[in-house]
């Protein structure tokens, strides 16, 4: 277990040699916040509609209110959702190529995600959909049922983790696509989760400065109030789209070495090799099959 962390924390460290060798992969995540801002100051404008005509109590709704209220929601959740996902698969596209030795474009990438744009949109309808239900199950005033969404929602995203570069690069329809995912996790579950789990490390900066502004309100120091708020704003905006990046790459860079075998010169190929656990006593053979990267 100590060394599945070690090679856990490794590998998210790793991801940065391929961020430095490709910048251009973070404006992937810019682009995909810009237009989520977009879609939600849309989407304001109908809900504010929604709640002045019946108010914001969701108890005292009709049926008919209810249903358009979800949806609304629904339809938010789906825009929201195919955004997200149409540039992560941008990211991992490109990260793939900067894997093998090649610089793309940003218009390599888009061009990946848009050129099966069809699966992509089926999976962020799926995704929308447990998305919206788990919400729902979250917002009762019940412990155990916020705790019991919440696990399910993390296991559905550690199932799911490589579903994404599935749809790109193989031949694969949905259900295909997560049985594959499932199968692959199987494989680097310990390194999946640790590497996962280090994302959080990143956003100590922001947390800092958070807690500092919290400080100089109590303290009644409005300068330094304002000053911390806006540094923490900063450093939150870029942290999350760092972090976008990074998990991007390390989807890439873990799905390239189970299909291919091949791993980059700028990343330690024992780290890689190691992350993959012995399956019926046997090492797992680095490639597996399938897919076209």
């Amino acid at each position: 277990m100590t060394g599945r962390i070690s090679r856990g924390w490794r590998l998210f460290k790793a991801t940065f040699a391929i961020l430095k060798a490709e910048k251009s992969l973070a404006l992937f995540p810019v682009i995909s916040a810009i237009l989520s801002l977009l879609v939600l100051v849309v989407f304001i404008f109908p809900a504010l509609m929604i709640f002045s005509s019946t108010g914001a109590d969701t108890e005292s709704w009709g049926a008919t209110q209810y249903a358009m209220w979800i949806v609304f929601l629904f339809a938010f959740y789906f825009v929201i959702y195919l955004i997200t996902i149409f540039f992560k698969g941008a990211v991992i596209s490109n990260a793939t190529e900067v894997m093998k030795g090649n610089n793309p474009t940003m218009g390599q990438g888009i061009g990946a995600s848009a050129s099966h744009i069809g699966k992509l949109a089926v999976w962020a309808l799926i995704q929308a959909t447990i998305g919206l239900i788990l919400s729902m199950i979250r917002n009762r005033d019940n412990i155990v049922a916020t705790i019991i969404s919440s696990l399910i929602a993390a296991a559905w995203e550690l199932v799911t983790f490589f579903v994404i570069p599935i749809l790109i690069f193989e031949e694969q329809g949905i259900p295909g696509s997560i049985k594959e995912s499932w199968n692959l996790f199987k494989k680097t579950w310990g390194e999946t989760v640790v590497s996962g789990f280090s994302f959080v490390l990143i956003y100590i900066p922001a947390f800092i400065l958070f807690f500092l502004a919290i400080g100089s309100i109590a303290l009644g120091i409005q300068t330094v109030t304002i000053a911390a708020f806006g540094l923490f704003l900063i450093v939150l905006l870029s942290t999350a789209v760092l972090a976008s990046t990074l998990h991007g790459i390390l989807v890439a860079l873990l799905y390239n070495f189970a299909k291919t075998g091949e791993i980059p010169d700028m990343i330690d190929r024992d780290l890689i090799e190691n992350a993959f656990v012995e399956s019926k006593k046997k090492k797992t053979p680095a490639y597996s099959g399938g897919g076209n990267i």
